[in-house]
């Protein structure tokens, strides 16, 4: 246990939601003579925990990332720490000044302006006038929105909403700050832009939650890792030991498919797709480090010159990862006629554990073809493939190294 103060303090939290079933009725008629018939009758109804008997201590300064999938709990943590449900039963207790990026953008008015917005948005998070005003050019500077500054953002497009919503939410000044899947808006420049204003946050001290699909962003952000399941926080430890948990449950890679090949339906030319291992088996689980072999088929009526298929890797967030062809001096695949097996093998995938998805194109001179956008998911898990002891360290890919010392003596270090 840390001898540091402790900045949240959960006992016993659950939150528990009535769900009603209610009869459908083929006409407004029948539904109210069924209302006359009954009117003091109320639906039967079932209760459901989305958190249940969650208790836990974190020390002021400490990020916390929670892992677990959709409908596990963790957003629903963040919205009862927040205040923004209560509680079935429990108590949480919170030392200092709390601030929530869980819905960018909650309490912007289309009509006003971007700056009218930003001092609306600033005092619903929690910010005091003077400070707002204080940070106002940096947060303007942020979000890159200047030329729009005196427009109504009714206006703006999606991303500039973002942007700007986004960037008032990064600047607040507070204690506890709960961070829930806001580093996916806006596009890629601004997503690395905002991965890196959090990790500013993350190094001054505040006390941080963050939830994240990312395992990249989770193990740059976070030390310490939650994981959740049907509402119920089954492990805490270290951030790296918390994505193994995570890794391990999942199982089967991103939508629990068990192995075995995938029928890919609707395709001019995708027939179906697998991922095999090094004895030539299914899988859907990948040691960090080792070869990804993906096998897909396709299919031609008519035979199909010259063709070319693109393979990218994904994250869950649709951020392409890597992208691979085959050679375009001395084709491998001149051709195609009637049912073919393709076999695509990445040597040492240099990708961290985390969750990704396989996406397929075919193209002829420059015109795509056919396209199979999450055609099969896999796992990566850490494993010691490089044999240093270590597995996998915080990073966007992965690699092995070589290591040597060589004893330098004072003499060789003397300068003339």
């Amino acid at each position: 246990m840390s001898s540091d103060p402790i900045a949240i303090s959960v006992r016993g939290l659950g939150k528990a939601y009535q769900i009603a079933h209610t009869q459908r009725h083929s006409t407004m008629a029948e539904a109210m003579l069924n209302r006359l018939k009954s009117p003091f009758t109320r639906p039967p109804t079932d209760e459901m925990w989305a958190l249940n008997d969650v208790s836990f201590d974190i020390p002021q300064g400490a990020i916390v990332g929670l892992l677990g999938r959709n409908g596990a709990g963790k957003s629903t943590l963040l919205k009862v720490l927040s205040r923004i449900v209560e509680p079935t039963t429990g108590t949480a207790r919170l030392a200092g000044r709390v601030g929530s990026l869980i819905e960018v953008g909650t309490g912007f008015q289309p009509e006003l302006t971007g700056r009218e917005n930003i001092y609306l948005n600033g005092a619903i998070l929690g910010m005091r006038r003077h400070e707002i005003a204080k940070r106002f050019d940096e947060i303007v500077d942020f979000s890159g929105v200047e030329r729009f500054l005196d427009t109504p953002v009714k206006h703006y497009s999606s991303g500039m909403y973002v942007r700007l919503a986004f960037a008032v939410a990064a600047h607040m000044d507070t204690d506890i700050l709960f961070v829930d899947e806001v580093l996916s808006v806006g596009d890629a420049e601004f997503q690395k832009k905002s991965l890196g204003k959090m990790g500013d946050v993350a190094n001054s001290g505040r006390t941080i939650i963050f939830v994240s699909h990312s395992p990249s962003a989770m193990e740059a952000l976070c030390t310490r890792g939650m994981f959740f399941q049907s509402g119920r926080m089954t492990y805490e430890g270290s951030i790296s030991e918390a994505l193994q948990v995570y890794h391990n449950a999942v199982g089967a890679g991103p939508d629990k498919r068990p192995a075995g090949r995938v029928a890919l339906t609707g395709h001019r030319y995708l027939r179906s797709v697998d991922i095999i291992d090094d004895i030539g088996d299914s899988t859907r689980i990948v040691p960090v480090g080792t070869d990804l072999t993906v096998k897909f088929q396709v299919e031609c009526d008519e035979r199909l010159e010259k063709p070319m298929f693109f393979l990218h890797v994904n994250d869950l967030a649709g951020q392409r990862m890597l992208c691979v062809a085959p050679p375009k001096i001395g084709r491998v695949i001149p051709a195609l006629s009637g049912k073919t097996e393709i076999t695509c093998v990445i040597r040492n995938l240099p990708l961290p554990p985390g969750d990704y998805f396989v996406r397929l194109k075919v193209f002829r001179f420059g015109e795509q073809l056919d396209e199979a956008e999450r055609a099969i998911g896999f796992t990566v898990t850490d494993a010691d493939t490089f044999g240093d002891g270590w597995g996998a360290h915080a990073g966007v890919c992965v690699a092995g190294s070589q290591w040597s010392s060589v004893a330098v003596s004072q003499e060789s270090e003397a300068v003339a």
